[in-house]
């Protein structure tokens, strides 16, 4: 499992307790599973799937310097396992609020999941809009940049960039080491259209401008609570929607387990450290809240579907211990098959 820290007071890190709740909440092969929440001393520690295959920004720009960026059949592969991540958020009334390449991670067999969900935001129910500044400069869909209610529609805007950003080594409103203010990238997205490098085909081309259309009403994305319309667009007529969401189809890429796909490790995981911080009961509450743990959700299931949690829960509900789980039960002549469970 992936151990992450963070640091600071509670009370600058809304997005820490908001991310502990969405992940402990979301089950999907394709986001990151939180296995357990937990404090130190000095940080807030989320135990999660462990990705050691590297981000996918770091494979575009750094595997291959001489030729950055991938083949639009992988880009596709990536784009297709996302857009099954999206999908669950948005059936969970989530927004991710923040992809980009970098926060797309692989595991060792290749495959990608969606990570650092601290800027997601859950929909309130009877509510199907937000409102609130999020994300990454040059990702943000336009609806966002002008301060209007905005649905997870702004998801699929920023996964047009992350699919232009993949094939073509560079984003669609701002080059990669490209000295630009924030201010001209917003008025580029809100004004500009984008433009394409030869290497995109037809189809790839038609999918990233459904993404980033302006219009958010006109934009591919999550409608009627699926994606069936975007899964059904020319660019993906390869991909086997079924055998994909079963984690059945080889990827087209299988991380190498000697190498470390990271920078320099003194450039990964730098953390700051507060000194002289007394906690309040607020903070106590927030520490309360976010140590809870978690119990993972394939487990739960597992759970349910061998019977154990039904016949504890027959016990336990009359009050009582079941026998073989009791210490105190006299020895009994009866089959340990016979049991809840078999003690060693």
């Amino acid at each position: 499992m992936l151990h992450r820290a963070v640091d600071f007071r509670p009370s600058l890190l809304p997005g820490a307790i908001v991310e502990k709740r969405i992940l402990a909440k979301v089950h999907s092969r394709f986001i990151v599973t939180l296995a357990y929440a937990f404090q130190t001393k000095n940080d807030l520690c989320l135990v999660m799937t462990l990705m050691n295959g590297g981000d996918l920004r770091y494979h575009v720009y750094n595997v291959d310097e001489k030729n950055p960026g991938f083949s639009e059949s992988r880009a596709i592969f990536y784009t297709a396992q996302i857009i099954c991540g999206l999908e669950h958020l948005h059936q969970n009334r989530i927004i991710y609020r923040d992809l980009k390449p970098e926060n797309v991670l692989l595991d060792d067999a290749g495959h990608v999941r969606l990570s650092d969900l601290g800027l997601a935001v859950e929909l309130a129910e009877g509510k199907d809009k937000t409102k609130g500044y999020a994300g990454t400069p040059g990702f943000m869909a336009p609806e966002l940049l002008k301060g209007e209610e905005y649905d997870s529609s702004v998801d699929y805007f920023t996964l047009g960039v992350t699919l232009y950003e993949m094939v073509a080594a560079k984003g669609p409103f701002r080059s990669r080491g490209e000295k630009v203010e924030n201010k001209e990238v917003t008025r580029r997205i809100l004004n500009d259209p984008v433009t394409y490098p030869d290497k995109f085909s037809a189809e790839c081309k038609a999918c990233c401008e459904g993404l980033m259309m302006k219009d958010p009403a006109a934009r591919l994305g999550f409608k009627d609570n699926e994606c069936a319309e975007l899964k059904k667009h020319p660019v993906f007529q390869k991909i086997n929607w079924g055998r994909l969401e079963a984690g059945l189809v080889e990827p087209p890429f299988v991380p190498d387990p000697k190498v470390v796909y990271a920078k320099d490790i003194g450039e990964v995981g730098a953390f700051s450290t507060v000194k002289g911080v007394v906690l309040d009961e607020t903070d106590k509450a927030f520490y309360d809240d976010f140590s809870t743990g978690n119990i993972p959700i394939p487990w739960q299931e597992e759970m349910v579907e061998t019977g154990v949690f039904g016949e504890l829960n027959v016990s336990w509900a009359k009050g009582t211990t079941p026998r073989d789980l009791d210490r105190n039960a006299p020895p009994t002549s009866t089959s340990s098959k016979s049991g809840t469970c078999l003690l060693l």
